[in-house]
């Protein structure tokens, strides 16, 4: 049975949004782990009805981006056959890389965005894979206050990659929002940047709370290479085990500790993983005691636990 949602705010941004976000990637193009040849794409009813029923369970934050594909020209035309019901969109600009950033370039993004939306005003625009360099030896930041000022977008966030990226992030005053990486393997972030961001009251989003799949069923479907991540979430499946939870159910409770990041993104690729999904959160987070257990499944090696190395879709 799914429980009330819960709701936070976002302070630096002025938005009141849920616990659980829904990360809308696997809407817009192939993503994460699946059985050789098989897709995780929904096909456009089952990716409705997944964004009609998190609406419905009280979900009011999604997350997307021009780098996901056709994602937001999906959110745009779906949310408008709902009756453009009322949910805060997070969107991206970039990713940029080392690239020298353009003001025409940015203004192209955030406007192409507008029209794919829907949407006069963009609720949340973050900075996707954002560098310090980016942060503060760039135009970046100084062409989105433009926008701001022009009320063509709300707040500004990075979503970013790495404890350095983060911690810079924290420290530049019109970041409203950070978007990290956080689940049961992935755990960097827990012992500076979440106390940090919660000093200076900025907004958490965690992402890959299933590890592209990883923490979940579908880990079998990890390719040899793979196989020291394997060994890992499958040490992670018996300690969940040893408490009467399946992995990623932990995975999600986990995610919903005090603390770990506000908002908990969540992407799913099927209309039960999302109910599955809401079922779990309404247990709420593990208890203190199996929360500080799980922090010994934490994984240091970054070519283990951050996608970018796995060569893999998405």
């Amino acid at each position: 049975m799914v429980t009330a949602m819960e709701y936070l705010e976002i302070p630096r941004a002025g938005l009141r949004v849920s616990r659980i976000a829904l990360g809308t990637v696997e809407f817009g193009m192939e993503y994460g782990l699946c059985a050789p040849g098989k897709i995780n794409r929904p096909q456009a009813a089952e990716a409705e009805a997944i964004l009609g029923t998190a609406l419905e369970h009280g979900i009011t934050l999604l997350d997307t981006a021009p780098a996901y594909g056709e994602s937001e020209i999906f959110l745009g035309k779906a949310l408008q056959g709902l009756g453009q019901p009322e949910v805060h969109i997070a969107t991206k600009i970039g990713p940029f890389g080392e690239d020298a950033i353009r003001a025409d370039a940015v203004r192209q993004s955030l406007e192409r965005s507008l029209r794919n939306l829907g949407r006069e005003r963009l609720d949340l625009v973050q900075i996707h894979n954002a560098t310090a360099s980016q942060l503060f030896n760039s135009p970046l930041l100084e062409i989105l206050a433009q926008a701001r000022e022009q009320g063509t977008i709300g707040a500004v966030g990075a979503s970013v990659y790495g404890e350095e990226a983060a911690l810079a992030a924290l420290n530049h005053p019109d970041i409203a929002t950070l978007q990290i990486a956080y689940n049961l393997l992935d755990q960097r972030m827990a012992d500076r940047v979440l106390p940090a961001a919660k000093t200076r009251g900025i907004a958490v989003l965690g992402r890959s709370v299933f590890l592209k799949g990883a923490l979940t069923s579908r880990r079998r479907y990890l390719p040899e290479r793979l196989n020291k991540l394997k060994e890992h979430a499958e040490t992670a499946a018996n300690w969940a085990e040893h408490h009467a939870l399946t992995l990623p159910e932990a995975a999600l409770r986990f995610c919903l500790a005090e603390e770990a990041p506000g908002s908990v993104l969540i992407g799913v690729s099927s209309l039960p993983e999302l109910q599955a999904a809401l079922a779990v959160a309404g247990r709420g987070p593990l208890s203190a005691e199996q929360h500080a257990e799980a922090a010994g499944l934490a994984v240091a090696e970054e070519e283990i636990i951050d996608p970018r190395f796995w060569g893999i879709n998405g």
